[in-house]
């Protein structure tokens, strides 16, 4: 923590230890102040990793908040109360500039979009759910060139999630010399998986074809670039993670599903595939990158066992 973060965190602190806490009606125990400020810090070295800025009330602004948020679901895959709690945290923060800032005229974590604290984002999509979001990509939505590309890459990207189960920080961040795809078999290289180890993927055939049409398509249109997934303009730069995000939830609506699309979900079905068709612990955590203390011989599985399990989904 620089001198200039130490000194708004205790600032803050002497706030909570002097005011109600968002939501409530009297100061916060030890433990809540404590853990919110533990929270905030956090958050801030986030914000310092993403912007290069320190966190204050000259930076922040709601789309930070945001993207956090987002952060927390879909690349820490963190739990609906965890997030919440982070939540919380933020707009105690929050209501600390408001009242002690004149620069700051409203509370900055009005209007974030949160969890549903149902179990409903926890659950892969069922096999009525999923033909639904596949006969999404039966058609362009616009007549146009681009919407046909775009279909295309993201059948890919969308297949890809669901059958491989990867993360979606780790599919934004394929590069074409992972993918090793063949007629009767396929891998892709995960890099920086959870330990920080590299890892083999299986893919199995629905999305290996559906990656396969992307690759042929890309080549048509001359992109050169490394990365997989890239934007169908001129330029061809990667996809992030929230083009990617908001890309997913776009599919859910017009799949009219019952609940909201989103990478995490999609993980959650290829999980659900993987243990129902393959059905053998140690495999299906190495293929979606567990380290689980209850598979301790998940070292013991090899890379073609994953490969060859691909097959039965």
């Amino acid at each position: 923590m620089t001198e200039l973060q130490h000194k708004a965190a205790m600032s803050f602190l002497g706030w909570m230890e002097q005011n109600p806490l968002p939501g409530k009606h009297k100061r916060g125990n030890e433990k809540t102040i404590h853990n919110y400020a533990s929270d905030v810090d956090r958050f801030a070295h986030w914000f310092k990793q993403s912007t290069a800025l320190e966190l204050s009330a000259e930076t922040l602004t709601s789309d930070d908040i945001q993207d956090f948020i987002s952060q927390l679901q879909t690349v820490q895959e963190r739990k609906p109360n965890t997030v919440l709690r982070y939540f919380a945290a933020i707009r105690a923060y929050c209501l600390y500039l408001l009242k002690t800032d004149p620069r700051i005229q409203r509370d900055l974590a009005d209007g974030i979009r949160l969890p549903r604290q149902t179990p409903m984002t926890k659950r892969g999509l069922r096999r009525l759910e999923r033909l639904a979001v596949k006969r999404i990509f039966n058609v362009p939505w616009k007549d146009t060139e681009a919407a046909r590309l775009r279909l295309i890459r993201d059948r890919a990207i969308v297949e890809t999630m669901m059958y491989v189960g990867l993360r979606v920080d780790k599919l934004t961040g394929l590069k074409l010399s992972d993918l090793n795809l063949g007629e009767r078999s396929g891998s892709i290289l995960v890099r920086q998986g959870k330990g920080d180890l590299d890892r083999t993927a299986g893919v199995p055939l629905k999305a290996r074809q559906a990656l396969t049409e992307w690759l042929e398509t890309r080549e048509t249109f001359g992109c050169q670039h490394d990365f997989v997934f890239v934007q169908v303009r001129k330029g061809y730069k990667p996809l992030g993670v929230r083009s990617v995000q908001q890309m997913v939830q776009e599919v859910g609506k017009r799949a009219k599903l019952e609940i909201e699309l989103s990478p995490h979900i999609l993980r959650h079905t290829a999980l659900r595939l993987w243990r129902k068709k393959v059905g053998d612990d140690r495999t299906v955590a190495k293929q979606m990158g567990h380290s689980d203390a209850t598979m301790r011989r998940y070292d013991a599985v090899q890379n073609q066992d994953v490969i060859e399990a691909a097959d039965l989904i």
